[in-house]
């Protein structure tokens, strides 16, 4: 049986539909224009850093610490940076006291990083292992380009066994896009951005953060 529906009716309800999907275009593109201006919401990875004391640990081989002497010193002051403007909660451990340690330790790494964490007496230690630190892009000597990649993990100091909590790998690259030309701006100012991005990405894993379209951020700088 079919429920015969009034002339008025249906004019009405056309003309609701009509209003009704402008008002859902709007409401979708309301959306959108807040998620480019604001970002998108992003949780934390591992949450067990908060009001935890912790041990920034770096490992680089020779041939990064000969390229690049302050490698070790440059990495954890800037990741003490972004921990202080990100998670104030956070104590770290001055990391001047692990590296003159590292320094005077032969054979430090044959040390499980819980060891490592027992023997500063801190809760967590986050353990760095530089796998490329460069300021150069590959396909020619002469242009400027970043590259900060590492193998980061963070160990319970008091938790059982021997497995990480957490572990990821931050692969940065400053400019992401394409290399700078030398005469466009300088080794230092090339290793202190790409020094400030991967520091961000790795401490971004700990905390809720918003992610940004980074073509738009770039079109911004």
């Amino acid at each position: 049986m079919h429920t015969r529906v009034s002339r008025p009716l249906r004019q009405f309800l056309l003309m609701a539909g009509l209003l009704a999907a402008p008002m859902a275009l709007a409401g979708c593109w309301a959306f959108a224009a807040s998620r480019e201006v604001n970002g998108e919401k992003i949780p934390a990875q591992y949450t067990g850093l908060d009001n935890q004391s912790v041990a920034i640990v770096v490992f680089a081989d020779e041939a990064s610490t000969d390229e690049f002497p302050n490698s070790r010193e440059e990495i954890a002051n800037f990741l003490t940076a972004a921990f202080h403007t990100k998670m104030a909660s956070v104590r770290l451990l001055d990391p001047r006291e692990v590296m003159n340690w590292q320094d005077d330790t032969l054979n430090w790494n044959a040390l499980s990083e819980k060891d490592i964490g027992k023997h500063f007496s801190t809760d967590r230690v986050l353990y760095i292992e530089l796998l490329d630190y460069s300021t150069r892009a590959n396909q020619g000597y002469g242009d400027l380009q970043g590259h900060i990649k590492a193998e980061c993990k963070v160990f319970e100091t008091g938790a059982p066994g021997t497995s990480p909590a957490w572990s990821g790998v931050i692969d940065v690259r400053w400019p992401a896009d394409r290399p700078l030309d030398p005469t466009t701006g300088s080794e230092v100012a090339v290793r202190k951005r790409v020094l400030e991005e991967f520091s961000n990405q790795l401490v971004n894993c700990f905390v809720e953060h918003r992610q940004f379209d980074e073509s738009i951020r770039e079109q911004e700088e």
